[in-house]
């Protein structure tokens, strides 16, 4: 007989479709466009490599996991509340997010070639400041994998550990997050304009961002209830969503008044 679907389960499967289908947006426009250039390249290769640090981090939670039932009895330094919840949703999820991400780097730094774009990217190049906070956040990834896998060959496998390596990645995913919508919203600014802006992944993001955070509660509600182990547990997932949803509801804002800025010119003309 069937299992019935639980609330958490619609839930995820509404925030993991709201997310994966908020991703196909930007890339059709460009292919409607035959032009990328209403996408920041800064924004891009920041989101590709947040969205890799995303993928490791849930990679270790969900299948390197070791399961209380098979840790030493004597062994109470693992709370239960530690492990995050965290679902093949999640995988899934980011994992195709990751490779709509590298189609879409492919049409902003090759477009005309791979893509047959009208025009390339007008922006050749990231600007420095972020591609310097690209190039220490992938030295600080290098140092924290090194020394995680070091500990783990000389004291063996912990979920504490493993806890502590995957938090490091969700607060390098977090940074990434930050970081990314910055260029993004500067260049809405810049050029004045949402031409080729997609507002439907903004609004697809918005709606994965609600049932994300509604099934987290769920989650935690049913199993434990809020505590502090728990929001440290889960502080990732908490933290990808409230960022998702601050920045997604600016770019509304940005397409509300920069929508109508061609109407207004074309009136006082």
């Amino acid at each position: 007989m069937r299992e019935k679907w639980k609330v958490e389960d619609i839930l995820g499967l509404t925030y993991v479709c709201a997310w994966s289908v908020s991703m196909y947006a930007p890339v059709i426009t460009n292919l409607k466009q035959r032009s990328s250039s209403a996408v920041s390249r800064d924004f891009v290769m920041l989101n590709i490599t947040g969205y890799f640090y995303l993928l490791a981090s849930l990679v270790l939670q969900l299948y390197m996991w070791i399961p209380i039932s098979t840790t030493l009895p004597e062994d109470r330094s693992i709370p239960v509340d530690l492990k995050p919840k965290v679902s093949s949703f999640d995988f899934w999820y980011c994992f195709h997010g990751f490779m709509m991400n590298l189609v879409l780097v492919s049409q902003v730094v090759s477009g005309v070639k791979l893509w047959n774009f009208k025009t390339d990217n007008h922006q050749n190049r990231m600007k420095p400041c972020y591609y310097r906070f690209l190039v220490i956040s992938l030295l600080v990834f290098a140092i924290l994998t090194l020394k995680f896998s070091y500990e783990n060959s000389q004291n063996g496998w912990d979920n504490v550990r493993t806890l502590s390596y995957c938090n490091a990645l969700f607060v390098l995913k977090i940074s990434m997050s930050l970081i990314k919508y910055i260029p993004q919203a500067l260049h809405n600014y810049e050029r004045k304009s949402m031409k080729g802006f997609s507002i439907q992944s903004v609004a697809l993001d918005i709606t994965g961002g609600i049932a994300s955070l509604l099934q987290l509660m769920v989650q935690i509600s049913r199993d434990q209830g809020f505590n502090y182990m728990t929001i440290l547990a889960n502080f990732g997932k908490i933290g990808l969503a409230l960022v998702t949803l601050v920045f997604n509801f600016i770019f509304v804002s940005q397409w509300l008044v920069f929508r109508e800025l061609p109407n207004i010119k074309s009136e006082i003309i």
